[in-house]
């Protein structure tokens, strides 16, 4: 009897000492080597979201859009966010004069239809003399009055690139301060844009050189995704090796005008068949896209290839006689049919010949109510754009500092993806475990 009870003291004990060191909260002079931040995916509207505890004393979680293109990252201030630890930037601070890309304006009193007027020093959005501001929408294309802000935020740390770490405090980062009204066409649940652009305010500037997205095709029941900021090691089990070792790296293109990652396509072939190409393609990264966008000359002899080579797999697939909006090509498939059969599409990315290729996983869309499956590639605009569904179990590295990309390709060729549950790095955690190689993990 006396064991049992024993027993029961010390099972307490561990829980009380596991607890103390999950809340534990780093101080920021001890930076680690990298962060991560957990992506969840919304099938209904192909967004990407992750949350961010923001503020001291009342902490609250933020639920962001992941966005490559914005300046600066938005968020709504107004709806039950009073921290102590937030502070307003006037127009007149260095701060507003250091950050000149975001277009500042001089507003003598606070405008914004949430203020009752000067001297509310303490309220989130609202100051004397604000730094104004206009974030943009990428999802209903509008523009909102804001401020810019900053506060402290919190961020797990990865002490092996596999697993979930200390939590850290951060210095206080910049963003914007906007109206609910300034959320048309988001879900319910987002309460601000998070930013990855290459912009100076943008998160990974402010704390980081170099940051990674693998973005999951699946939704959160089966796992979340990833955002490292920092860099690697990149594990993603079971692939046992460090995924970086799978990149295929590209230099960015520098656009003053325009805060986006943009890279070159010289080619583009499908099951080895280039298109004919008077040029390169400027070409552009964005998780706010669904689906990639060709232009419309590129577009037609993109599909005309495509339909050719599916037809040589006639045994597998058979084209549609409908399709399904927005895409313009649709197909049925017959008994034995496996992703590997759809066409592979190859992207000769940058002057080094690199390729990134895109195979039925990312090329094709699934739409069960309607038996069919679909080209995931739509028409329009200026430029190529590649969506976030072409991103789907791709680990893609952006090095601001080198200005280069680099990609996997689909991790699904290698076993693996970027949906799971990681585990939590504790000092009872074993090495090589046989399930992780010879990482850390639980």
């Amino acid at each position: 009897m006396l064991n049992n009870k024993m027993d029961r003291v010390h099972l307490l004990l561990l829980l009380l000492l596991l607890l103390f060191v999950s809340a534990a909260v780093a101080t920021w002079p001890n930076k680690p080597h990298a962060l991560i931040q957990t992506v969840i995916k919304d099938p209904i509207i192909n967004l990407y979201f992750t949350s961010i505890d923001i503020g001291t004393n009342i902490t609250v979680s933020v639920s962001f859009v992941i966005d490559l293109s914005q300046p600066y990252t938005w968020l709504d201030c107004f709806s039950g966010y009073s921290y102590s630890s937030y502070t307003p930037i006037d127009f007149d601070s260095p701060k507003c004069n250091l950050h000149k890309l975001t277009r500042p304006l001089n507003v003598p009193t606070p405008d914004w239809w949430v203020c009752s007027g000067a001297g509310e020093k303490v309220k989130p959005g609202c100051s004397d003399h604000p730094c104004g501001i206009k974030p943009y929408n990428p999802v209903d294309n509008t523009s909102r009055a804001g401020s810019l802000s900053e506060d402290v935020m919190f961020f797990y740390s990865t002490p092996d690139g596999l697993s979930f770490g200390s939590r850290f405090q951060s210095p206080p980062v910049t963003f914007a301060c906007v109206g609910r009204r300034g959320f048309e066409g988001f879900p319910s649940e987002a309460q601000g844009l998070l930013s990855l652009s290459r912009n100076a305010l943008s998160l990974p500037s402010q704390l980081s050189s170099k940051f990674a997205l693998c973005l999951p095709s699946k939704t959160e029941d089966s796992g979340f995704g990833d955002l490292f900021i920092g860099g690697g090691p990149y594990f993603l089990p079971p692939y046992h090796d460090d995924a970086s070792r799978l990149f295929t790296t590209v230099s960015l293109i520098t656009d003053k005008a325009s805060d986006e990652y943009f890279f070159e396509v010289k080619s583009i072939e499908i099951d080895g068949k280039a298109l004919p190409l008077e040029n390169s393609i400027l070409s552009k990264l964005s998780t706010v896209t669904p689906f990639t966008v060709l232009y419309r000359s590129i577009y037609e002899r993109f599909v005309k290839e495509f339909k050719a080579k599916a037809k040589a797999k006639a045994r597998k697939m058979v084209e549609a006689e409908t399709v399904v909006a927005p895409f313009e090509v649709c197909y049925r498939v017959k008994k034995g049919f496996k992703m590997e059969d759809v066409p592979v599409i190859d992207l000769t990315v940058g002057s080094g010949g690199g390729r990134w290729r895109i195979y039925g996983w990312n090329s094709m869309v699934v739409v069960k109510e309607k038996g069919a499956m679909c080209l995931a590639f739509v028409e329009g605009g200026e430029m190529m754009v590649i969506g976030g569904y072409q991103m789907e179990d791709n680990l893609v590295e952006i090095d601001l500092q080198l200005s280069k990309l680099s990609f996997t390709s689909s991790l699904r060729r290698h076993n693996t993806s970027c949906s799971r549950f990681r585990p939590v790095a504790t000092d009872w955690c074993l090495k090589d475990n046989n399930s992780c190689g010879s990482v850390i993990c639980c």
